[in-house]
């Protein structure tokens, strides 16, 4: 193995001595990787179902408990039990019997355990609500077993089936949250008559339809998931990419080796050492087990299969290669050797750099067939069905797609970058990573990852498989192991390689065996493309193209200050940019819309999301304080603290099943289901998010930004949910940065994103300037 240490040495000055010292570097998964064969892969599923059976207990304790309750019924035979038996039984089932009494000895006191920890540990929320300088009695306790548990050793789902079922609001209180938060966003009339929906909704079919979610929610761990998962993604047909997939791109600084072979040899060894994690569970988990962890087995070796009416999603589990596409060529890269053992880097960069100097010319029709998984869903259905699945080679070059680890992309493009001094380069980065060129992504897969010609690393995620939780946790791992873990070893495979690629070293013919080149080589995947194939192929590139070109994204790396200064101020940091988007909304379309932001609802089983929603009667009132020549900065203030404080609460509630739209949400969809009509439901449904919101959250802490802050990553994008609307995604890079990119359509006479990224940095220098003063006193006290 080329790594094969679970904690990686690495080497640093000791302070104010010459000496250096070698300290353990803890990685988030283990770098051992080897591709389990079936027998191994039952063999640790079966150990970890039993482990997480038992958790917080381990097996052997259990194990222990067990031996020495059937060696105590041996030792004293002649109790009761033992006794009454054996006048009646044989030795067999005396044995059997033995066996069941001391199964139970062992076993109830884990069943209490668990018992315990499932209705008061993890069912209990009141910390959220609770001042953390006086906690209640009940917090304190609760702390105490939070840190009893954390002595214990888990798995990545060891706490997933004790995790509560998502609680069912009372239609009262959701129906009464939906028209508090609509209220500042309708006139007065508006208002009126969607109060008298609701009235009406709450007294006729609303009861039947509250009724059956309680029975739904009876049945299933959590009630909104199933329907979400189906409704809200697979049940679209329109295109994925822009639509619903996310994009992401890498560091602030460039990547020390700016060579291509070494930076996707990174991606695909890191990837896939995580893949083998999570199917092991020996991905380090995050919250302590307080988080669902569910959704992580779809990440990789999954692809969204196209259906006539509603797509499904068909995870592999774990896979042996990846697919690479370079120049219209597409390849099958193995990633673990005869013996299952993962590649080493340096095998895996030649491969790559061979495949960038392969003389191999793809037909048009071959380099563009990806085009087709840009199209409707219905309509790429229909051209899996005839061109794909009625062909041998074909089905068989599917086949190897769809169960990769993952579809990486060599592109050509070398203006990939982030430059503070031109900001239009970044725009197109992300833009790139978000819509492809419309014939290098298959927008199947669940991971699109894309590696440019000056190493720079980005990629797509397809939206049905996780959130952001999923999406950010892999991506700050990634960071971590490619800018820490196996930084110290760019230099001895960077130099191989980088000066130059010359296409005599590294072009080999077809019969090269891998012994003789020392590498194996990558294979090219071929297709049968007829005439009829062809024509759909570039009616669906041709079709794309507009819609790359309708696309709008402004990228945003604001550095005059981050979430520091906003703690500082007294501030929820996510409240503060909410409040400065909302602000810069108005002064972009001059009136108040319907916000969507992104919240977790992760502390509940097969949990994914909940919808804040931002605008309120508290966000309106400062922004028109904001906008108000006769207001001071004093009443400016206290507004924005009032804004953020309700910001926050709101949150909270989400976080414990106190929303509204996932409820309402539920309900519209079994009113479709037992055709109940319903007015209030259908104008529920109905209205646009005219703003989509979500923060990439920092969930692992590993990258120590404000240490260094050009590792920090830049985020990621969406494109707008609405057509007239905008679609904005952020993150906090350390306390130092707000990484801010907003997109919208440029079909859309009413936005304008570079106009809305002017807006919303403006309002930040504003919105800062209302508690400089505090910051400052506090500054020069401390």
């Amino acid at each position: 193995m080329w790594l094969n240490e679970n904690r990686i040495q690495r080497k640093e000055n000791m302070t104010g001595s010459s000496k250096e010292s070698w300290q353990p570097l803890k990685t988030p998964f283990p770098i051992e990787g080897k591709y389990p064969t079936l027998l191994e892969r039952r063999w640790y599923r079966l150990e970890n179902t039993i482990y997480n059976s038992l958790y917080p207990v381990h097996p052997l304790c259990f194990a222990s408990v067990v031996v020495a309750a059937l060696a105590y019924h041996y030792q004293f035979h002649s109790n009761v039990v033992s006794y009454a038996s054996s006048q009646y039984q044989s030795g067999l089932v005396d044995a059997a019997q033995a066996a069941m009494i001391a199964f139970a000895t062992g076993y109830i006191p884990v069943f209490l355990i668990r018992c315990f920890l499932k209705h008061f540990y993890f069912s209990y929320k009141g910390f959220l609500f609770e001042d953390g300088r006086n906690p209640s009695i009940t917090t304190r306790l609760w702390a105490i077993c939070r840190r009893l548990i954390s002595y214990t050793s888990s798995r990545l789902r060891s706490s997933d089936s004790l995790l509560p079922n998502l609680p069912l609001p009372s239609l009262q209180d959701t129906i009464s949250r939906y028209l508090e938060t609509v209220e500042p966003i309708l006139s007065k009339e508006e208002f009126d008559e969607v109060s008298g929906l609701a009235r009406g909704f709450l007294q006729k079919e609303g009861k039947k339809l509250q009724f059956l979610a309680w029975l739904y929610s009876c049945v299933t761990s959590n009630y909104v998931t199933n329907f979400w998962e189906k409704y809200a993604y697979l049940y679209s047909r329109e295109c994925v990419l822009i639509n619903s997939s996310v994009a992401h791109c890498d560091l602030f600084t460039e990547c020390i080796a700016a060579n291509q072979a070494v930076r996707a040899a990174h991606v695909v060894y890191i990837e896939t050492l995580s893949m083998l994690a999570i199917d092991r569970q020996t991905f380090r988990r995050i919250g302590d087990g307080l988080l669902c962890a569910c959704h992580y087995r779809k990440m990789y070796a999954t692809t969204r299969i196209p259906g006539v009416r509603v797509d499904r999603l068909m995870s592999y589990g774990v896979s042996r290669h990846m697919v690479a596409y370079h120049k219209g060529n597409f390849y099958k890269v193995e990633m673990f050797d005869d013996s299952n053992r993962i590649r080493s880097i340096p095998e895996l960069v030649k491969t790559f750099a061979d495949i960038l100097t392969r003389d191999e010319v793809a037909e048009h029709a071959e380099a563009h067939v990806a085009a087709l998984t840009t199209d409707r869903r219905d309509r790429w259905c229909a051209n899996r069905d005839r061109f794909f699945l009625s062909s041998e080679t074909n089905k068989k070059t599917l086949e190897t797609i769809e169960s990769a680890i993952a579809f990486i992309v060599l592109d050509d493009s070398a203006d990939y970058e982030y430059n503070a001094e031109k900001p239009e380069r970044l725009d197109h980065f992300l833009k790139s990573m978000l819509t492809g060129d419309g014939k290098n992504r298959w927008a199947d897969k669940s991971l699109n990852y894309c590696v440019s010609a000056n190493g720079r690393c980005g990629g797509t995620t397809e939206h049905s498989i996780g959130d952001g939780v999923e999406f950010d946790h892999m991506l700050e791992n990634f960071v971590y192991m490619d800018t820490r873990v196996l930084r110290n070893y760019y230099p001895a495979v960077v130099e191989e390689v980088r000066s130059p690629l010359l296409k005599e070293e590294l072009s080999v013919s077809e019969n090269v065996s891998k012994v003789e080149y020392g590498f194996k080589r990558a294979e090219r995947l071929k297709f049968d493309i007829n005439n009829e194939m062809e024509a759909e192929i570039e009616r669906c590139y041709n079709a794309y193209k507009p819609k790359i070109d309708d696309l709008d994204l402004a990228t945003t790396i604001f550095r005059t200050f981050g979430k520091g200064l906003i703690k500082k101020g007294k501030l929820s940091p996510d409240g503060f940019v909410q409040m400065a988007i909302q602000l810069a909304n108005f002064k972009d379309q001059k009136k108040f819309v319907l916000t969507y932001e992104s919240a977790s609802a992760r502390f509940y089983a097969n949990s994914r999301t909940e919808t804040l929603r931002t605008a309120s009667k508290e966000s309106c009132a400062f922004v028109k304080s904001m906008l108000d020549p006769n207001s001071n900065n004093e009443e400016r203030y206290r507004l924005l603290q009032i804004a953020c404080k309700n910001h926050v609460n709101r949150n909270r509630e989400c976080m414990v099943g106190k929303g509204v739209d996932r409820h309402l949400f539920v309900l519209y969809v079994l009113s479709k289901a037992i055709s109940v009509k319903s007015a209030f439901l259908n104008y529920f449904i109905a209205q646009p998010w005219l703003l989509s919101t979500s923060q990439a959250p920092t969930l692992t802490d590993q990258m120590e930004e404000d240490a260094n802050a050009d590792d920090s990553w830049l985020g990621a994008a969406f494109g707008p949910v609405a057509k007239n609307g905008y679609g904005i995604c952020y993150r906090f890079a350390g306390n130092h940065s707000i990484c801010i990119h907003i997109s919208s359509l440029k079909s859309a006479e009413n936005t304008d994103s570079h106009r809305f990224r002017k807006h919303l940095v403006e309002s930040f220098v504003e919105m800062a300037s209302l508690f400089e003063g505090l910051t400052e006193s506090a500054d020069s006290r401390s």
